[in-house]
């Protein structure tokens, strides 16, 4: 080939060591490399002074260092603890999701005698038959993973027409074990209601009995002195054991609430002679409150001063209620409830009151010093004037 034609390759030579001919004018100068050795060498030049621009091959046959294979195993280590991570977080949100489904049938399954309901019926009723004028109001149960059901509810008692907060009652159950708590809304729960049972041998010596009367009198003093723009919470002892009937007829033309009865189970008197009071929290008081005879009542409804066959049936439903789940009231009650004996004695002896919890106007509550069949007060709370019942009320949370 000419030398013009050599001369005519080197206006493509660079385009075609980078690549960037097009495929006619490579094609020409391959087939100008054919027939020109001198076109050869100098492409073979061209090619040994790129090779040190090119990176060079890695030698296969040279093994990694030791810093390097820890490290690799370090990544290695780290990777299979990531995955193991990942695998137990996975496997941990399925269980809980299936332990939660597990947990609501296992709790909720049964309606109104699954676990999810009774529960809270029984420990509501457990301590507003033991614990005078205190009731468990708005609160509700969550069922959680793992087997988990949990209940909150509000403790309140009743002064005049005002509910006063006194504290949360708690309950938590896991596989059926239950443990309750009472966490009181300043620390601490004071009652100062007692009962004495009537009929009773005065064990009290002549000065111990001029105190009891002194004590007596200072409450009806407290009464006198206290204004007329108040309310307050009385517990009062009879003289004897009253059907309900009959308490209505000595009380029922009095302007007052009778918010809690304390009843005769058959286990009081021998704690009366030992001259003992009763008082909440003892295991030894037992009673209902008005609320609570409104739930268990036939058709959950009754008359405030009358139905006393319906009352006393609900009284005894609701000992009933207790005596199905007594394991659970036993957590509320710290002595044995003994509640199959007191469901016997009321049975064959009735329901008879010996006392009762009243709230109403400070100077209505004193007239009650006046009345034969009362023989003990004593003064709970007191507040301002409340007895009245709103056209109107809103609670917001």
């Amino acid at each position: 080939m000419s030398k013009r034609t050599c001369h005519e390759l080197d206006e493509q030579w660079d385009r075609y060591l980078s690549g960037e001919c097009t495929k006619e004018e490579e094609e020409q100068v391959e087939q100008h490399l054919e027939q020109c050795a001198e076109c050869r060498e100098r492409l073979d030049q061209a090619m040994e002074a790129q090779k040190p621009l090119l990176p060079p091959a890695p030698d296969e046959s040279k093994s990694p260092t030791d810093r390097q294979q820890r490290r690799w195993m370090r990544m290695a280590k780290w990777r299979n603890r990531v995955s193991t991570a990942v695998s137990l977080l996975s496997a941990f949100i399925v269980l809980s999701i299936l332990s939660g489904i597990a947990t609501s049938l296992l709790y909720a399954v049964g309606g109104s005698s699954s676990v999810g309901h009774r529960l809270p019926d029984v420990l509501s009723t457990a301590v507003g038959m033991t614990m005078p004028n205190l009731n468990v109001g708005s609160g509700g149960v969550q069922s959680g993973a793992y087997f988990n059901l949990s209940m909150d509810y509000e403790m309140t008692k009743r002064v005049g027409h005002r509910s006063q907060n006194q504290g949360t009652l708690k309950a938590d159950m896991r596989f059926h074990l239950l443990s309750v708590k009472r966490q009181w809304t300043n620390g601490s729960y004071q009652s100062k209601l007692y009962f004495k049972y009537p009929g009773t041998p005065e064990v009290l010596g002549e000065e111990q009995r001029r105190y009891v009367k002194e004590t007596d009198d200072q409450v009806w003093k407290a009464l006198e002195m206290l204004p007329e723009g108040t309310v307050s919470e009385l517990a009062i002892s009879l003289d004897g054991l009253y059907s309900l009937d009959e308490v209505y007829a000595m009380f029922g033309n009095y302007d007052m609430d009778i918010i809690w009865y304390a009843f005769d189970t058959g286990q009081e008197e021998r704690i009366g002679n030992l001259g003992s009071y009763l008082y909440g929290g003892s295991g030894g008081l037992w009673g209902i409150s008005d609320q609570l005879l409104l739930k268990y009542a036939e058709g959950n409804g009754f008359a405030v001063l009358g139905d006393a066959p319906v009352k006393e049936r609900a009284f005894l439903r609701a000992l009933e209620t207790l005596q199905a789940d007594e394991r659970w009231v036993r957590k509320v009650v710290t002595v044995d409830p003994m509640l199959q004996e007191r469901i016997d004695y009321v049975r064959e002896h009735g329901v008879r009151s010996y006392g009762l919890v009243v709230t109403g106007p400070t100077k209505e509550l004193l007239k009650l010093r006046e009345q034969p069949h009362v023989t003990r007060p004593a003064l709970g709370e007191t507040d301002w004037w409340n007895w009245y019942m709103p056209e109107f009320s809103s609670v917001q949370y």
